[in-house]
């Protein structure tokens, strides 16, 4: 897979934001989700059992950089200058969320939040029609009824205009990652990626579908499973790490909400 950002692997360690042992972290919040609070929805989508989360840090090797009309790992200003130069003897803490995209609580979130995000009264007829479909497709997700589908983003502790999911999948194609990238139980059952998105630009998700079913028509999940695992290295020392998910924290009204 080719990348224009490369770097090397320092530390890595796997920090638990998002499962504790804090029980009523599982929850959802209280009521519709149309009445969630912004930071209610935000929680959901960054601090619950459908989002996981990983530290890495990363050393950049030094270069030259362009990515999207703006530069990797540096400042407005310095992406105005035609060319730049990274260095690399500061290591970039970058924190890796994995959400389950095609989970239910992820997009009434999702929506929630556009919502809230949004003056309507501000919209005319056409806007607001134009902006309601937008979010039924959202929260309908036609595309979820058959796959599995995660995303994945990356934000720096120390040099928030650097991204490494931009850098790394921005011009991956699917079948390299096929090589490597599934999801299993923890029976050893698999679902083989089927289609990617690459982040369009710094800040964009990768987003990444797996069927639901396998040739015989079982899920890959049900309510007796006990762990999920979404595997991304490519086992290189530069690769992200794998997330395991506690399935029995995703169960909803006695179903797996995955």
């Amino acid at each position: 897979m080719n990348s224009s950002l490369n770097y090397k692997l320092v530390v890595v360690s796997i920090v638990c934001l998002s499962f504790g042992v804090v029980v009523a972290k599982a929850q959802l919040p209280n009521g519709s989700f149309e009445k969630w609070s912004k930071s209610e929805a935000e929680r959901v989508l960054s601090d619950s059992p459908w989002a996981r989360k990983q530290e890495l840090r990363l050393n950049f090797d030094k270069e030259v950089q362009k990515a999207a009309g703006a530069y990797s790992g540096v400042s407005a200003g310095a992406a105005a200058q035609a060319q730049t130069e990274v260095a690399s003897d500061v290591p970039v803490d970058f924190v890796f969320t994995l959400r389950l995209r095609s989970a239910l609580p992820v997009r009434q979130a999702l929506v929630r939040l556009k919502n809230l995000e949004t003056d309507i009264e501000k919209m005319d007829k056409q806007q607001i029609a134009a902006f309601d479909k937008q979010n039924s497709g959202l929260l309908a997700c036609p595309a979820c009824e058959q796959n599995y589908v995660v995303t994945l983003g990356s934000k720096s502790r120390n040099r928030p205009g650097a991204d490494a999911v931009f850098s790394l999948f921005k011009g991956a194609r699917l079948a390299d990652l096929q090589r490597y990238i599934f999801i299993a139980n923890e029976r050893g059952e698999r679902r083989n990626l089927i289609h990617f998105v690459p982040p369009k630009v710094p800040g964009d998700e990768a987003t990444f579908f797996f069927p639901r079913i396998d040739d015989k028509g079982a899920p890959l999940l049900t309510a007796e499973s006990k762990q999920l695992i979404v595997n991304l290295s490519d086992n290189r020392p530069n690769s992200i790490g794998n997330f395991q998910v506690d399935v029995s924290r995703l169960i909803l009204n006695g179903k797996v909400e995955v």
